[in-house]
């Protein structure tokens, strides 16, 4: 069972180092467009698009990156009030929640990704740039951050019921 659980975390730790450098092109992209439209009056067509693109796929391709290292935004005031247990305790009841919320995204999205590739969906702009590929991460994404969830499931029960090992 931990060895599934370290490749899970091995799978989302790989990918989002992959997807920290994505945020390379997207900083390039929107600091042409900035030089090119307030420098030489010339704004481009595409980089806006383009960057729209990238972020998206950073955006959903890191989420479980971000469920590994639990810096997925809380609101802790009274949470941070507990202790590690009782925290453990909270995250038990509120992991279905999760679960199926990201259960959902994985369904619709597969249909979604569906639909946009058969059409070979493109934006409406100018541009007509494709977003197929972008939609196409929602189920790999919500796949992933679910794998994730239940690794973290998995771990912070072993906690509770053992109180070691962290959660």
């Amino acid at each position: 069972m931990e060895a599934i659980l370290k490749i899970v975390d091995a799978i989302n730790r790989g990918l989002g180092k992959i997807m920290s450098f994505f945020i390379l092109p997207l900083i390039f992209i929107l600091c042409y467009e900035v030089v090119m439209r307030y420098f030489f009056n010339s704004p481009t067509i595409w980089a806006h698009e383009i960057s729209g693109h990238i972020f998206g796929m950073y955006a959903v391709l890191g989420g479980g990156y971000v469920m590994l290292n639990r810096e997925h935004i809380k609101s802790d005031v009274l949470y941070a009030q507990f202790s590690e247990r009782n925290q453990a305790i909270i995250d038990l009841v509120t992991f279905p929640l999760i679960f199926f919320l990201l259960a959902v995204i994985f369904v619709e999205g597969i249909e979604m990704a569906k639909v946009s590739l058969k059409y070979r969906e493109t934006t409406v702009s100018f541009l007509r740039s494709p977003v197929y590929p972008v939609k196409m991460c929602i189920p790999i994404a919500a796949f992933l951050m679910l794998l994730q969830g239940i690794a973290q499931f998995i771990r912070t029960f072993r906690f509770v019921l053992k109180g070691k090992g962290g959660a």
